[in-house]
């Protein structure tokens, strides 16, 4: 029994380590990964952060699309005005050359931020890829 709980914990590690270091650290965005049901963070990028009250709004948002579409989406403390909002897999929007995307899976909310280095929509469209992916995966 302990072999497999070390067997386990060791699988964790190496996925959590293969998602930050391929997915999340090499993406063109800042990225947090969370869990839906438990709204508990998965992993994120180093500079990635999100309150709990705004993580309340982005889950509820991309429900409900017109409660961001009505009063923005906030992420980080800065406020952005939402361009695309389908009620089902995500949210897209943009404050000046900053963009900011979210995309729900089964189990997952992915929310990325980018500033004027990248453009947003290459940021949007490489983590709804993502999103795809691993709604396949069946997460």
């Amino acid at each position: 029994m302990e072999n497999s709980s070390l067997r386990e914990e060791y699988v964790l590690k190496l996925w959590d380590s293969y998602i930050l270091d391929n997915l999340v650290e090499a993406a063109p965005c800042q990225i947090g990964i969370y869990d839906l049901r438990t709204k508990r963070r998965i992993t994120s990028s180093e500079r990635f952060w999100v309150s709990p009250k705004e993580l309340e709004v982005v889950i509820e948002g991309v429900t409900y699309p017109d409660i961001v579409q009505r009063n923005g989406l906030v992420v980080n403390g800065k406020t952005y005005d939402v361009r695309l909002a389908d009620g089902r897999n995500g949210i897209f929007a943009r404050k000046e050359f900053d963009g900011c995307t979210v995309c729900k899976t089964f189990t997952l909310l992915i929310i990325a931020v980018t500033d004027e280095r990248y453009e947003a929509k290459v940021c949007n469209e490489q983590i709804m890829k993502l999103g795809d992916f691993l709604r396949r995966a069946g997460l």
